[in-house]
């Protein structure tokens, strides 16, 4: 009984301090987890060319109207292109302050030019520091702080609904499994007044979502915490500590070609005719490489080839898929898309976001419970002290 009321004390505590950010974090997650799905319906007219009967623009000619569309001083950094020839090609500029304290602040600037690939026009130049998706995104992973208070905001309230699920789950658990303790375990009494009817739902809808949740919130602590991540990688190497290879780079002192960018990009498409799209890390450096990630099937981080090439001779120095990494890569390598639910596809998305709109309702029946609790034991009291003076 001691033990259950730490994990009470436990339970309510932490849900009650985390039960903004959780909520907070919950609905976002709910608006973002379709957001590829949404963005070509949404944006439409920056995302699609009528695709035409002649050979696309060379990439770095595309390149240099991009940039000369942002100015110098706003350095592109990636390019996504999707491999339909109805779509447009998508040139990204971005720095960020790591002290800034907002997310307005966390972004020096960040911008995204959608370019026709047949004709070289500029179709939209997006804010993408005010784009919907994209604060939608920052509410979810920093709550539009900046980098150095939001990731710790979001981390500790995501560390703190682990124990607050784990803690749900060993109240619920029956003391007894008997016919009626199950239809009671199990299922939500829907003609019963508000109380009880909140009270069940709060603990129905937690069971449900129950290992969905626990699954996404370890994920994203994946991501908020380097021992959680050395972790991960640690156990899925069977206990080892992997070296990562060395950072290969580019040499400064060989022949240029002509177009090192084109050479990498045309012997990738050469070899990935049928890839969704490709996404291009632009070198930061002299000697820093160009990377291309080539993505099969769908926007999915599993399922993708890493090349990477020499920035001047566009000469090709690895190549590395999802079956060539160790298990600790592969771990991290998954963690997006089990965060997301797109390891299962869209059928996997669906239930992302069913359990992330359960966990939206959580901290708010559970506030309510709270809520009544505490006005009932007020009551009790205030009679006991009337009582004393009768």
């Amino acid at each position: 009984m001691k033990f259950k009321k730490v994990v009470s004390f436990l339970h309510l505590w932490l849900g009650l301090v985390s039960g903004l950010f959780v909520f907070l974090i919950a609905v976002s997650g709910c608006l973002y987890v379709f957001a590829d799905e949404l963005k070509p319906i949404v944006y439409r007219e920056r995302l699609f060319v009528t695709p035409e009967n002649r050979e696309k623009l060379p990439l770095t000619q595309l390149l240099s109207i991009a940039q000369q569309t942002l100015g110098k001083d706003k350095i592109i950094t990636r390019v996504e292109m999707g491999n339909s020839p109805d779509r447009s090609v998508t040139f990204r500029s971005q720095k960020n302050n790591p002290d800034g304290l907002t997310h307005w602040d966390y972004f020096e600037y960040y911008y995204r030019v959608y370019i026709n690939p047949y004709s070289g026009k500029v179709i939209y130049v997006e804010d993408s520091e005010n784009e919907f998706f994209q604060l939608v995104l920052a509410l979810h992973m920093r709550m539009l702080f900046g980098e150095k208070v939001g990731h710790y905001v979001v981390g500790y309230s995501v560390l703190s609904f682990v124990i607050v699920l784990l803690s749900g789950f060993f109240l619920w658990f029956p003391r007894k499994w008997t016919a009626k303790s199950i239809k009671n375990a199990f299922s939500i009494k829907w003609s019963a007044k508000w109380k009880r009817l909140n009270y069940d739902l709060h603990q129905i809808l937690g069971l449900y979502a129950f290992l969905i949740l626990l699954l996404t919130s370890l994920t994203g602590l994946v991501w908020a915490f380097d021992w959680m991540q050395d972790s991960v990688r640690f156990v899925a190497n069977g206990g080892k500590n992997i070296e990562k290879p060395a950072l290969l780079v580019s040499d400064t002192l060989q022949p240029r070609a002509a177009s090192g960018l084109d050479k990498a990009f045309t012997t990738t498409a050469a070899r990935y005719p049928d890839a969704y799209a490709y996404l291009l890390l632009l070198p930061a450096k002299a000697t820093s490489t160009t990377n291309i990630l080539v993505y099969k099937k769908d926007w999915n981080r599993f399922d993708r080839q890493l090349i990477v090439y020499d920035r001047y001779s566009g000469k090709m120095l690895s190549s590395t898929s999802f079956q060539n990494l160790s298990n600790g890569d592969k771990a991290y390598q998954l963690n997006f898309d089990l965060h997301t639910g797109a390891y299962m596809g869209l059928f996997g998305k669906i239930l992302s976001f069913f359990a992330a709109l359960a966990c939206s309702t959580l901290p708010v029946t559970g506030f309510y419970i709270w809520w009544g609790r505490r006005k009932k034991e007020s009551s009790v009291r205030r009679r006991e002290v009337r009582a004393k003076f009768v």
